[in-house]
């Protein structure tokens, strides 16, 4: 291996290398012993003239950039930051405290068996760090979770090493999360798509046990389509094997939402939590979706023509109006007139006044009702969804188009389904919208769509909303 610096060089007149760590695409890593604090240390270092996209260079300065930032007992602390230029290259270097022990993978290579109750304290310590990671402002997340990456000490302690492929989940949302970095055997299939969320890094833990378990990469375990079948190859206790299961489900969604969830079950605090339900677009949908990295559109057509149910409801005020109209006029008829004695022509003059001062007021109260499903039935819907967070709400009808003002927060957003204050118990599925939920401002949607075509929609908005949501 061609290497930058030998045992003994001296860097930036400070550094004594000791020995080679490790090497990969991000670079070089050296023990050294730090002459000025008499400790041992890490160095990364990285040829700007060896490198063959700079990718590489944003990495490795962002690893360095959240290093600093960083405090936990579980990853190594950093120390420095420099870069030293010489003829025809320059070279960057990140210090940082030296994790002394053995990696997983090596202890796994000589022979080492971790029994069950082993390999649970390290997924909790393990899930700690990632919890510390997940509670940051924003978010960081490793993406690289493997047994390489996880040193352990004599007294068993676990550290967390190599944040080159990390990502801060500002950063995914600004970029779309192009860039594919991690482990084959170790990544989360959503990785694949270069797209990490919260749940990834416990995907990576999850692969990462079942090494320790079975001595294999999970490339090398029968699947089930993308589902790793692990029972045929390690008997586990009943409750680890539900928990693991969890963890590395293909679907992002369906694994636990984030590393707190994951330690809580693990230690018996809480009890596994049904599995999440997946869903697919209704074959008869004609909904249409589209998604890319940085925007949603949801078009939801008129459904006034579509179901009797619909039709019947969107014509509903103008049956509101002729029955208001009845009614007041009865009024008149059957109560009033009768006590008065009208001149020629002083009948028709006083109905006609009654019916101009009542029947607007009426009809306005009605027609707020009836709103929404005027909306709901007769518009076409159109939303569109993107980070952080521009919202717009478009109704159209023939020619008729009415935009409503783009809606802008730096806040959660979240869909989910609020049922009807007032139920109309003759009509299917007309009991619950969906919403979009951002800050302080409610988006009612999908009043006459099916409940499947509810429950399809709050998934897909929820997921696209966690890739994007953490800024």
């Amino acid at each position: 291996m061609n290497t930058l610096h030998n045992c003994g060089d001296v860097i930036a007149g400070r550094y004594q290398i000791r020995h080679v760590l490790g090497h990969g695409g991000m670079g070089i890593t050296y023990a050294a012993f730090d002459l000025q604090t008499n400790q041992l240390v890490a160095i990364k270092v990285l040829s700007l003239h060896r490198i063959k996209d700079w990718k590489v260079l944003e990495l490795f300065e962002r690893e360095a950039k959240i290093l600093a930032n960083l405090n936990h007992p579980g990853i190594p602390q950093y120390l420095n930051y420099f870069e030293i230029e010489t003829d025809g290259d320059r070279a960057f270097y990140l210090v940082q405290e030296l994790a002394v022990g053995q990696s997983l993978f090596e202890l796994v290579n000589q022979d080492w068996k971790p029994s069950v109750d082993q390999v649970q304290a390290i997924a909790a310590q393990v899930l700690e760090i990632l919890v510390y990671l997940q509670q940051l402002t924003p978010p960081v997340i490793h993406r690289d979770i493997k047994p390489q990456n996880l040193i352990r000490q004599e007294n068993g302690q676990i550290f967390l090493v190599d944040f080159g492929a990390v990502q801060d989940t500002y950063h995914n949302t600004v970029t779309g999360g192009s860039t594919v970095v991690g482990t084959f055997g170790y990544m989360a299939p959503e990785q694949f798509r270069g797209q990490a969320v919260l749940s990834t890094d416990l995907y990576g833990l999850g692969t990462t046990l079942l090494f320790l378990l079975t001595g294999k990469s999970s490339a090398d375990l029968p699947h089930h389509q993308l589902t790793i079948d692990f029972h045929s190859v390690v008997q586990l206790p009943k409750r680890f094997a539900a928990w693991l299961e969890r963890m590395i489900e293909p679907i992002s969604t369906v694994r636990f939402p984030s590393a707190s969830e994951a330690l809580v079950v693990l230690q018996g605090k809480q009890p596994l939590p049904p599995r999440a339900t997946t869903y697919k677009k209704p074959k008869q949908s004609k909904i249409q979706l589209i998604t890319t990295t940085d925007k949603m559109i949801v078009d939801i057509p008129s459904s006034l023509l579509n179901s009797p149910q619909s039709l019947w409801l969107g014509l509903s005020p103008m049956f509101g109006c002729v029955f208001i109209f009845w009614i007041v006029n009865a009024f008149i008829v059957e109560v009033l007139e009768p006590k008065y004695d009208f001149y020629f022509g002083g009948e028709l003059i006083f109905r006609l006044v009654v019916l101009i001062g009542f029947v607007p007021l009426a009809l306005g109260i009605y027609l707020n009702a009836a709103q929404s499903l005027l909306f709901s039935s007769a518009f076409r819907t159109r939303i569109e969804i993107q980070p952080c967070w521009r919202i717009q709400k478009i109704y159209s009808l023939g020619f008729f188009t009415l935009q409503l003002l783009p809606i802008r927060r730096n806040a959660k957003l979240q869909a989910s389904l609020i049922p009807m204050q007032h139920q109309f118990f003759i009509v299917k599925n007309l009991n619950s919208f969906f919403t979009l939920a951002i800050a302080s401002t409610n988006i009612k949607l999908g009043l006459f769509l099916s409940d499947h075509e509810k429950a399809w929609l709050v998934n897909e908005i929820n997921a696209f909303a966690e890739r994007h949501n953490y800024n």
